[in-house]
């Protein structure tokens, strides 16, 4: 039996966000949201441990976040504080 190792709940939560790399900025569409991080969809790639600054395109929800987990369907967020931070 797989045990959950997440510490908040998850929401699901579907909109347009943004991840930002630097200078380079990556659309993405956002699948479900915690106090401490989210699952995201991008249009191209990032790599894992990366650090990248989140935000909704149309939420005023922002985050500096570390990319914690990378699969063909999307990227997971570990954001540096919660979202109540």
């Amino acid at each position: 039996m797989h045990k959950e190792k997440r510490q908040h709940t998850r929401l699901v939560l579907h909109s347009k966000a943004n991840i930002k790399i630097g200078d380079l900025s990556i659309e993405a569409a956002s699948e479900n949201l915690s106090l401490k991080g989210a699952f995201v969809a991008a249009v191209r790639p990032v790599e894992l441990n990366d650090v990248v600054a989140f935000s909704f395109t149309n939420i005023p929800i922002s985050a500096k976040a570390k990319v914690v987990r990378v699969t063909d369907r999307g990227i997971g967020l570990q954001f540096e504080n919660t979202l109540l931070d």
